[in-house]
């Protein structure tokens, strides 16, 4: 279970359900940030939050050893677009009296309280199309290109779950439903539009690899 540190640490997932509640309710917005934040794990950054845009390396070649549906998400690769990026996880914290979510540092970001790889619900992924830190890397640069029929592949490790875009879409940073679960496996590619006012919101549904 996540911890429920305080001043930059995590909170637990009753407490992620409750942030959304109150973005719902409009109170909170999500930005795009291109430098570290207060978090402290490597690989993420802290961005306010309505509607948000552990790396590990690939498991050993033996089949035992390949994790099952609902194993951590390490990679993320749109091939039609360009995408091939490593994937981090990111969550809520506290940063200077708010609560707001990390992004993801050099990589696309997992949302914790979310789906994971071939699991039920909506497993939610987060990204920069742009960043202000050249140290950074906006793995979502090329996001807005993707067309409905396209693939996502998630890797978890060496196993691959494959899901085909069903809906690309744009919604105001308010727009908290796109968060929500639901009973088929789905994914939920999140990034701010190139004027940096509202979210394209890019959504797929698992086709290989249950």
């Amino acid at each position: 279970m996540v911890s429920s540190r305080r001043k930059g640490g995590w909170f637990s997932p009753s407490s992620l359900v409750a942030a959304v509640l109150v973005a719902a309710a409009g109170g909170i917005a999500w930005y795009e940030t291109g430098t570290p934040g207060p978090s402290n794990r490597p690989g993420a950054t802290a961005a306010t939050l309505a509607v948000p845009p552990e790396t590990s390396s690939a498991t050993a070649s033996d089949p035992a050893a390949r994790p099952p549906a609902g194993s951590l998400p390490t990679r993320v690769v749109l091939e039609s677009v360009g995408i091939d990026a490593p994937i981090t996880g990111v969550g809520a914290v506290e940063a200077g009296g708010k609560l707001t979510w990390e992004t993801a540092w050099r990589a696309a970001g997992h949302h914790i309280d979310s789906a994971r790889p071939g699991q039920p619900g909506n497993m939610v992924l987060t990204g920069h199309v742009s960043v202000a830190d050249r140290g950074n890397i906006p793995v979502f640069a090329s996001l807005g290109k993707v067309a409905p029929g396209d693939t996502v592949k998630v890797f978890s490790g060496d196993q691959v779950f494959t899901y085909r875009i069903t809906k690309v879409s744009v919604v105001s940073p308010a727009e908290t439903r796109v968060l929500r679960s639901s009973p088929a496996a789905t994914v939920t590619l999140i990034t701010c539009t190139s004027d940096l006012k509202k979210r394209l919101v890019v959504v797929g549904t698992l086709v290989q690899g249950a």
